[in-house]
């Protein structure tokens, strides 16, 4: 599965296209120091601090992170839709001729806000 921020990277080679590379590190770091504080940032921490013994530093977790984004980026790529357990669903929608992606909340998410 090609990684989109990385092309040149691939996070599993279940599709049959592409090898699995190791990402450059030194990129990987000046990227995630380069993160704004935002929301990117707050859950590439929080990743960090849940699993602690497994993600030391930041690059671990953006790593986690990116490989989400390509996941969901490459099923919606490939026609599907991406459900994820207790927070909804990524799926595309053709409007005017022009894709779009929509995320529809599950309820538990719902009532969290």
């Amino acid at each position: 599965m090609t990684n989109f921020d990385y092309p040149d990277v691939c996070l599993s080679e279940a599709d049959g296209q592409c090898k699995i590379t190791p990402p450059d590190l030194d990129v990987l770091r000046e990227r995630v120091h380069g993160l704004p504080e935002g929301f990117t940032k707050t859950m590439v921490r929080s990743l960090q601090a849940a699993f602690p013994d497994k993600l030391t530093a930041e690059e671990d977790a953006y790593m986690v992170y990116d490989a989400m984004k390509a996941v969901i980026g490459t099923t919606l790529a490939n026609g599907s839709k991406a459900h994820l357990d207790g927070f909804g669903e990524f799926a595309t929608v053709t409007e005017g001729g022009t894709k779009k992606v929509v995320f529809t909340p599950e309820a538990a998410l719902n009532k969290a806000v």
